[in-house]
């Protein structure tokens, strides 16, 4: 009975190590990114608009990809007047959320891709590029964030984890007022905590 009492405490220990260490491998912690007043706007599928615009070569950086049109998002995401556009497709990824391609017309180039139902943009930057997160719910008990960075102009994702329910109701109160109705509006930094959004 006395050998097991220390294997209990040891795990909860390693966990706790195991978190405080992960960070020191990326170049910034992902957390700032969710640190109240840091959002800057967010989006979703409700503001994507048919758009049959991007090169059949960027298409097929899709995970999945069924041909059906296209619809995107227009938006100035460094904020100096260029315009990118987030594709979305019609086919959800292999993980089960919205799938969309970063695409930067005035470079003819693809800025990666990412995943989730509701996109994030950050005030904290990388490369000159936002911060982005994402959320989807992954069946009724279940959701998913996802956190991007961009290094040498492309995003990748750098952190991810999974939310219960109880976890989804404190993660949306760390995030502005969700309404649906405003959807790429720019969110004052200060803002209040936020109740969880509204279908």
């Amino acid at each position: 009975m006395s050998d097991k009492r220390p294997v209990r405490l040891a795990l909860p220990l390693l966990l706790l190590l195991t978190s405080a260490l992960a960070p020191g491998h990326q170049e910034t912690p992902p957390q700032a990114a969710q640190a109240p007043g840091a959002v800057r706007t967010f989006f979703s599928a409700r503001s994507a608009k048919a758009d049959d615009e991007l090169p059949e070569e960027a298409r097929k950086e899709f995970e999945n990809d069924d041909g059906r049109p296209l619809r995107s998002v227009a938006f100035d995401l460094k904020g100096d007047g260029t315009e990118f556009r987030f594709y979305l497709s019609s086919v959800p990824s292999k993980s089960g959320g919205n799938q969309w391609l970063v695409w930067d017309p005035a470079a003819n180039a693809l800025r990666g891709l990412i995943v989730g139902s509701i996109i994030f943009v950050g005030r904290e930057t990388d490369d000159g590029f936002p911060r982005l997160e994402t959320f989807w719910r992954q069946g009724g008990e279940m959701a998913v964030v996802f956190n991007y960075q961009c290094a040498r102009g492309k995003y990748s994702r750098v952190d991810s984890r999974s939310l219960s329910v109880p976890e989804i109701n404190d993660y949306f109160r760390t995030k502005p007022s969700i309404d649906l109705d405003k959807e790429l509006v720019e969110i004052k930094a200060d803002h209040d905590p936020a109740p969880l959004p509204q279908k």
